[in-house]
């Protein structure tokens, strides 16, 4: 193989590892850590010209992951040889002693569980690149917890709580109530260093780890821990100018990508929280200048393992999911300015209208372009055995039918509208309770963010059984509402919450009225009278 004799850097150790040499002289910190003689004899060779293979990022990853295996084993050595006198088991709220508390599982425990994150959530909605996040783990690791940097080792929690939230064990690990426990205690440790991470030095890996805050919050009941945590990570990211392509231009390939994947994170979660809590956004679309994730090129990368794209099982079909949901966001947007916003107020009735059909135009346009394999019920079938992607799409679909509801105030008695394109959203009503049905659990994290599209699609097939009551799928409609009630009663049973209780009396009343009116005609009783 041909050499090259340029000058190289990184010292032999380093380059033969992979590892990142900081160049110290006489002898680099990895030659140090791991007791060699720094020296620069290894000739550089070529690179290799770069193919394009679906493998090709997995076997990268896979790479990355062997590199840290071997490197963990040497320090574990290293540290069994020379043991450290440290107390390490200290509670992760000790904020008396927060360098010492700084403890990790077991490398053993924890890799495992971030390489899931890494394939599974990662991969749709890419918060880090995995190669530097694999060695940000194999640095935080090779110190004690009085050394290590308090915004690396809140990140490694973050994504050991993301893991433990939102994707399943493979092992098809049931218990519910140690998964939320692990969740919650990754999640405080985490935040018992917020301020470091808050108000320290402003780096990429701050916000990174802010927003893994947010996106394990967001699935709580009261969002205002996630809207009070993403308005502090947005000015963040503005002190950084992620929103403006000028202020990454100095940096190399990689580092702008990350750049522009974290801001369309930091994006989604502000538009997401901003319509469900009914409270206006921080971000600004006026102030964005980026590229969208369709746009940045893929490197070694296929469409297939590109960030955020999701494939069928059979390989046959593939849509980015990242892209969907970024595109959205700026939909949920328009839906908030149409609906709830203070200037929404002013406007006469001809401007609100105006305002209403260009947001669903825009929710239309983006719905056709979902592709059919990936819509409400079909998605079931296309990516079978992966409940990681299935939540994924069932939040998706239920934020769109969220706006769909909204932008069209798809109340059952509104005589005008509902001619118009009630049996869109009838469809779409139906097929994201099947969606619901099937990827429901009572372990999905996912539960405060489509609960109330799901309780809106079952009164709109109520609605529609009510209009009409020989159409030919009432029956498997009034089976996905039945399905509903039950589900409302087991949520007002656990929550004991009265709002629940009095919302599902009212969804079982208007039931029995439908029922009534239905029974009416073989009877004989004029169903205004049941009514």
């Amino acid at each position: 193989m041909e050499m090259d004799h340029r000058p190289r850097k990184a010292c032999d150790l380093c380059y033969t590892r992979k590892l990142k040499c900081n160049g110290q002289q006489p002898r680099c910190s990895n030659c140090i850590v791991y007791a060699r003689e720094c020296t620069h004899t290894v000739q550089s060779r070529k690179s290799k010209p770069k193919t394009r293979c679906n493998g090709g990022n997995n076997t990268t990853r896979a790479d990355e992951v062997q590199n840290l295996r071997a490197r963990v084993q040497e320090l574990e050595t290293q540290l069994t040889q020379n043991p450290i006198k440290d107390n390490s088991h200290q509670s992760a709220g000790n904020h008396n002693n927060a360098g010492s508390s700084m403890i990790l599982p077991p490398l053993q425990q924890a890799l495992p569980m971030i390489e899931m994150f890494l394939n599974k959530l990662n991969s749709v909605l890419p918060l880090f690149h995995a190669g530097t996040f694999l060695r940000l783990v194999g640095e935080c690791y090779s110190r004690t917890p009085r050394q290590r940097d308090p915004v690396a080792w809140a990140a490694i929690n973050v994504v050991l709580a993301l893991t433990c939230q939102q994707i399943s064990s493979p092992d098809g690990d049931g218990d519910i109530g140690a998964r939320a426990d692990h969740t919650t205690e990754y999640l405080n440790r985490a935040q018992s260093v917020i301020s470091d991470v808050m108000l320290g030095e402003t780096r990429l890996l701050n916000i990174q780890t802010l927003v893994g805050m947010v996106m394990v919050l967001q699935s709580a009941h009261d969002p205002t821990q996630a809207l009070i945590l993403i308005a502090a990570t947005i000015r963040l990211a503005h002190k950084m100018g992620l929103q403006n392509r000028i202020t990454s231009a100095h940096l190399d390939h990689e580092e702008r990508r990350q750049h522009t994947h974290v801001f369309w994170l930091v994006y989604i979660l502000d538009k997401d929280l901003s319509l469900r809590a009914q409270q206006p956004s921080i971000q600004l679309d006026d102030d964005i200048d980026l590229d969208l994730p369709h746009s940045l090129p893929a490197d070694d990368e296929s469409d297939g393992d590109a960030p955020g794209v999701i494939a069928t099982a059979d390989g046959n079909a593939r849509m980015n999911y990242f892209l969907a949901r970024v595109q959205l966001a700026n939909i949920e947007g328009g839906v908030y300015d149409c609906i709830f916003s203070t200037r929404a107020a002013k406007r006469s009735p001809e401007e609100r209208l105006a305002a209403a059909n260009s947001v669903l135009e825009a929710l239309e346009k983006w719905q056709a372009e979902i592709p059919s394999e990936f819509g409400g019920a079909a998605v079931i079938t296309s990516i079978t055995n992966d409940s990681t992607s299935l939540g994924l799409f069932c939040v998706l679909h239920s934020i769109s039918l969220r706006c769909m509801t909204l932008i069209n105030r798809a109340h059952a008695w509104n005589d005008e509208w509902l001619p118009i394109g009630w049996a869109t959203l009838v469809h779409q009503a139906r097929d994201f309770m099947i969606l619901f049905e099937r990827a429901w659990s009572a372990e999905i994290w996912f539960r405060w963010i489509v609960s109330c599209p799901y309780v809106s699609s079952m009164m709109v097939l109520v609605t529609n059984n009510l209009r009409n009551l020989l159409h030919h799928r009432i029956q498997l409609d009034s089976q996905l509402v039945d399905k509903a009630l039950q589900w409302l009663k087991a949520g007002a049973e656990e929550t004991q919450r009265e709002d629940v209780r009095i919302l599902r009396d009212i969804c079982v009343d208007i039931v029995q009225r439908v029922e009534r009116k239905r029974a009416a005609p073989i009877l004989g009783v004029c169903p205004r009278i049941l009514l």
